[in-house]
């Protein structure tokens, strides 16, 4: 090991044992009056620029309101707390929002996170894929932050677990601290079988080590009044438009090359199914950032005569307004998960077509029996790609039954680790009395 990676390595074990070390000083009991209150912290909720990690948490609380329905819950917010805040209060305003103490130094330590964690019967960790190093970059001064609070939980003996990430690398030196983490926990559930495969294949010795589906399929909020309002502006029929989410260059992995031929493959796409239905199409963003590549690279380089069927969101949206409009498109193509995910929830068919650097979790399709639905934009040619599509739109009965069985799925997903999950929680509590 070299000596930049031991200093590394020193300074955030460092950091782990003395929070540990803070955190036992005080606090170590807690009122028995509410000792029969479950306490969940839940790390994190993550970024406000993207509808998917928008929607990551109240999709979570979701699960928990609904099978643990008395908890009390912390949620960790990544960044902007005061707006995390505002958003899930407004949605559950038994919900408490204390700020990520990992991205401010040592001496700016959060006492409110520190309150919440020793309180917390379990800390459960969201879905997404930030427990990874090394696939795209080596960034450790992102990576480690973001699993901070594992360490904690693991150093301080407070049970934990992972609620459906994707693991796509542990590179060197991260196996040496992941790989034990992992073993440690509770539970840890991959949202693809991909993933799943991967930790096997370290010998991750979790109790329980499975699949299980994104948080994100429960997300369940509606902004029916502000989806109403866009499609009456815009002439959109319900099941008579479909949506098109692009991911380009803007947002790094992809270079100007490869971003020119998705969009060809797109536009192609657009313009097959304007001529061959003459439906609609919504460009709407899944990540704010990528509102303006979507007009120059879409929406301005289509022909006249299929821009008179084509829609432009101009504007970000929060997740309850898109998954309002997802249910009422007869499809979603989405280069992006996560609005792939929000779709499906809402019951609409859709097309994922993938890029290389999607990562694991586009695999997520093939667990939930719609693998034909998943497309390597680089590699399959645009014509398979809107046939896929047509045919949708030619047995549309058969499309909603394909959603139907993956949701039913992704329900019995939810019910087998949310149970996990409360099996867990009571024997925490069960500890907590003794």
């Amino acid at each position: 090991m070299s000596q930049s990676a031991i200093v590394t390595l020193t300074i955030f074990i460092g950091i782990t044992l003395a929070i540990s070390a803070c955190s036992h000083s005080e606090n170590k009991t807690l009122d028995t009056s509410e000792a029969g209150t479950p306490k969940i912290m839940l790390c994190y909720s993550w970024s406000h620029s993207n509808i998917g990690d928008i929607a990551i948490t109240p999709s979570m609380l979701n699960l928990i309101q609904h099978y643990i329905p008395t908890a009390e819950v912390t949620v960790v917010a990544n960044s902007r707390a005061k707006a995390t805040e505002a958003y899930l209060t407004k949605r559950f305003p038994k919900c408490r929002v204390v700020e990520s103490p990992f991205n401010m130094s040592i001496e700016q330590y959060s006492k409110e996170f520190q309150e919440a964690f020793e309180q917390a019967d379990i800390l459960l960790y969201n879905s997404g894929t930030t427990l990874s190093f090394g696939r795209w970059e080596k960034n450790w001064n992102r990576t480690m932050p973001l699993a901070m609070p594992l360490f904690m939980a693991r150093e301080a003996g407070k049970p934990y677990g992972i609620y459906c990430q994707s693991f796509e690398k542990f590179a060197w030196p991260s196996d040496e601290l992941f790989r034990p983490m992992l073993s440690d926990a509770a539970f840890v559930f991959a949202r693809d079988g991909n993933s799943l495969d991967y930790l096997k294949s370290l010998n991750i010795a979790s109790p329980v080590l499975r699949w299980g589906p994104d948080a994100t399929f429960a997300f369940s909020q509606h902004d029916e009044d502000a989806a109403e309002a866009f499609m009456k502006e815009h002439d959109l029929k319900p099941r008579k438009f479909i949506t098109i989410t692009i991911r380009t260059s803007v947002q790094g992995f992809l270079d100007k090359k490869r971003e020119e031929a998705h969009a060809a493959k797109i536009r192609q796409l657009i313009e097959t199914w304007v001529d061959e239905t003459g439906h609609d199409v919504l460009i709407c963003p899944e990540v704010e950032w990528e509102i303006e590549p979507s007009r120059k690279l879409i929406l301005e380089r289509l022909p006249q005569n299929i821009r008179s069927h084509v829609k432009f969101k101009d504007k970000f949206w929060l997740p309850d307004e898109a998954f309002s409009v997802y249910a009422k498109a007869e499809a979603i193509v989405s280069m992006e998960q996560h609005s792939i995910i929000l779709a499906l929830a809402a019951g609409t068919p859709v097309i994922l077509p993938r890029f290389w650097e999607n990562g694991r979790k586009a695999w997520m399709l093939r667990d939930l029996g719609i693998e034909e639905w998943l497309f390597d934009i680089d590699e399959d040619p645009e014509e398979q790609i809107t046939a896929a599509l047509l045919d949708i739109h030619n047995d549309y009965d058969a499309a909603l039954s394909k959603v139907k069985s993956a949701m039913d799925i992704v329900h019995n997903g939810q019910k087998e680790t949310m149970a996990v999950v409360i099996n867990t929680l009571n024997e925490a509590m069960k500890q907590k009395q003794e």
